[in-house]
């Protein structure tokens, strides 16, 4: 069998399952050091941050060792700009658990209960996006054996609805995390301020993201 063959086996989705699997390491490791902090620690947040910009380094030489692969004559089920377009925005999520952690390493971040309790419902739910959209690059085996209809179909349209709710529920808490941040802003330091304001922001991208890639699946399934 060639190296190809070994990668792809049957279905164009199999490099995708494997991007996923380094992107949901990334994740996972923001995720650590998220409750790190918001738990009171401080002297890790360098090390944890480092491990994460590498695990997300290792998700680019994937990514990178997918595209070269597909810059090659191959027959798909898929067409071939379709797979790199969910490629990207899988590339994407992997980049803002990288950025999480970067902004978590500027400065210490101070606690404010108010602040603390709406961002941990926050987290919870951008997590649950991310996570709901990994279940649907799970079954896109499912989606090619069935000929991308029947019940596989509509459990991954099942699971992009899922997506999009969770992405609503984020940017409901956001907007409600951030009129809480600016009510407290003459309490608090412009540091502490534009500090929480940027976290906010960057762990916002990830369900964001999710629900981007979860509409690429969507399209993928309306074209074939």
């Amino acid at each position: 069998m060639s190296t190809i063959e070994k990668l792809f086996g049957r279905s164009p989705f199999r490099p995708l399952q494997r991007h996923m699997i380094q992107v949901r390491q990334c994740v996972a490791g923001m995720k650590k050091l998220l409750e790190y902090v918001i738990a009171g620690g401080s002297d890790d947040v360098s090390v944890l941050a480092r491990e994460v910009s590498k695990l997300e380094h290792e998700a680019d030489l994937i990514k990178d060792d997918i595209r070269n692969h597909l810059s090659r004559p191959l027959f798909m089920a898929v067409n071939r700009e379709r797979v790199l377009d969910i490629l990207s925005v899988q590339d994407r999520i992997a980049d803002t658990a990288e950025d999480v952690c970067v902004v978590l390493t500027f400065k210490p971040l101070n606690l404010y209960p108010p602040i603390v309790s709406e961002f941990t419902k926050f987290q919870d739910l951008n997590v649950k996006a991310f996570e709901s959209v990994t279940k649907i690059i799970e079954q896109l085996d499912e989606l090619v054996e069935s000929g991308f209809g029947g019940a596989e179909a509509e459990r991954v349209r099942d699971l992009v609805h899922e997506v999009a709710h969770l992405e609503h529920q984020a940017d409901v808490v956001q907007r409600t995390l951030l009129k809480e941040l600016f009510a407290a802003e003459t309490s608090i330091s412009y540091g502490d301020f534009y500090l929480w304001t940027r976290l906010i922001r960057q762990l916002g991208e990830l369900a964001n993201r999710s629900e981007n890639l979860a509409n690429s699946i969507r399209s993928t399934l309306e074209l074939n």
